[in-house]
């Protein structure tokens, strides 16, 4: 097969034989590797073991390869991990996890039987909801509105709503939208390189075990800034200690409110203990709550479906945070809200008092936007969902409560087993390892499952308003069990 060549820019192309046999032994292809400009450079296989070299001119680049037995399962084995991973991925990243479309409408409904919106509100919603179905990235069917009628999320009234329901208002509150999660990520960090720049003084980050891997590729694009300084630091070690602390530096640890793998909360007896070495050594410790799988639901309000920790302890977190993100791609495709208290910045106290939409959106813009790498989206169709935030929260939290109720109907009484909410996750930790595999085994072909090694005992559940069957698949696989035995 023939890679095509413009995807690639100048990279070399690989054209195999299309004739090739079954990988059960002996192995015979050709393969020519070409430059941009169609030279042969080179003929090289791609299995290793043993070669012979056809002589003549006319056999050059033909290659008899010989592989054992053990190589090809391996191969095999790698593929099938790779073809469900693929699998998994898909259905995870490659749509939005919640069926955007399917859970606005159950929402609607929502806000139209249980909430009693009025009518002419539900169409406008619906409207917006179609525009989202149109065009995921934004904008409207009939072209472009000019910014200053269309940056709604500029609208002060709309912008004090949701600052207020999702992290806090104030006069050095700010909120943004951007493509992803990643990208929130890299327009704060760049944000703090800015600030250390003008300080001239180091800004040091923790970053806990825990954090996302983000982090991580995001902290290496500013190993050689001079001011801006990450430090990794393992949940539960005391390696803070080993961190160089001044009198008044400015210290920012990354609390996660649910990892992406295990969906669990930093530890926060650790992190609290953490904070609190950093305050013994005259430094300020200010702190940004990673929430990107909250979605579009508030954090705050959900915490006593977490069964991982205090819920006031991490409210008292949340509370104190000078940064919080969230990813509405986990719900209705809204990208990813980031809200910023930049009082502590000095960089943004000279930003002026902004008066009307247009002076907000034409000029003034705030230090996160004029230094962040990657460009803000002023406008979604579904952006008008943030209004009814608190409604939202409150449908997910009857879904999820619902669903609970479903999974404890559906294992037996004579099974052993612990239910441990984890919102948006659920956990169901059996005292039986093989029964959960086998379990695993039967759900992972239709429902996104999230496996770990290291807890083998653990069935790990993403419940959405749309796939509470999966409680019905649980109950069935137990009745055929009990079947057969």
């Amino acid at each position: 097969k023939t890679f095509a060549h413009g995807h690639f820019g100048t990279c070399a192309r690989t054209e195999m034989s299309s004739a090739l046999p079954p990988i059960n032994g002996v192995l015979s292809t050709s393969i020519v590797n070409q430059s941009a400009c169609g030279h042969n450079i080179a003929a090289t296989p791609f299995f290793g073991g043993d070669i012979t070299l056809a002589e003549g001119a006319s056999n050059r680049g033909r290659r008899a390869l010989k592989t054992d037995t053990e190589t090809i399962e391996m191969c095999r084995s790698m593929f099938s991990r790779f073809a469900r991973g693929q699998e998994l991925l898909r259905r995870n990243h490659g749509v939005p996890v919640l069926n955007q479309q399917e859970v606005l409408d159950m929402f609607i409904a929502y806000l139209n039987v249980q909430c009693r919106v009025p009518a002419e509100v539900i169409e406008m919603l619906q409207r917006m909801r179609s525009g989202s179905f149109m065009n995921n990235a934004g904008g409207t069917s009939g072209g472009r509105l000019q910014m200053s009628q269309a940056c709604m999320c500029k609208e002060p009234a709309f912008f004090e709503s949701v600052c207020e329901s999702f992290f806090r208002s104030g006069p050095t509150v700010h909120f943004e939208l951007f493509p992803s999660t990643t990208k929130s990520i890299e327009a704060f960090v760049s944000l703090l390189a800015f600030e250390a720049n003008l300080r001239e003084r180091p800004i040091k980050v923790l970053l806990p075990s825990d954090s996302h891997y983000c982090w991580g590729n995001i902290m290496t694009k500013y190993d050689v800034h001079p001011y801006l300084h990450f430090y990794r630091v393992t949940i539960g070690s005391d390696e803070i200690q080993t961190v160089r602390l001044r009198q008044d530096d400015f210290v920012l640890a990354i609390f996660t409110l649910a990892n992406t793998v295990s969906g669990r909360t930093t530890e926060l007896q650790w992190f609290q203990q953490t904070l609190e070495y950093v305050r013994r050594q005259g430094a300020s410790p200010h702190v940004f709550v990673d929430a990107a799988l909250s979605g579009c639901v508030i954090s705050r309000d959900v915490l006593n479906l977490r069964a991982d920790a205090p819920p006031d302890g991490v409210a008292g977190v949340l509370g104190s945070a000078i940064g919080l993100v969230q990813s509405g791609f986990k719900d209705y495709g809204l990208s990813s809200l980031l809200f910023i208290d930049d009082a502590p910045l000095e960089c943004c106290s000279t930003v002026p008092s902004e008066v009307g939409l247009a002076s907000t959106v034409a000029g003034g813009a705030h230090a996160l936007i004029k230094h962040a790498p990657v460009t803000s989206i002023p406008e979604s169709p579904t952006l008008a969902f943030l209004i009814f935030a608190r409604e939202y929260t409150a449908f997910r939290r009857q879904s999820f409560n619902d669903f609970m109720g479903k999974l404890q109907s559906a294992i037996p009484d004579s099974v052993e087993y612990e239910l441990r909410p984890l919102f948006p996750l659920m956990h169901i930790e059996f005292a039986n390892e093989a029964l959960t595999t086998a379990l695993t085994a039967t759900l992972v072909k239709r429902y996104s499952l999230i496996t770990i090694d290291a807890e083998p005992r653990v069935l790990r559940l993403w419940p959405t308003p749309t796939n509470h069957d999966i409680a019905e698949a649980i109950q069935e696989w137990f009745e055929e069990v009990q079947y057969k035995n």
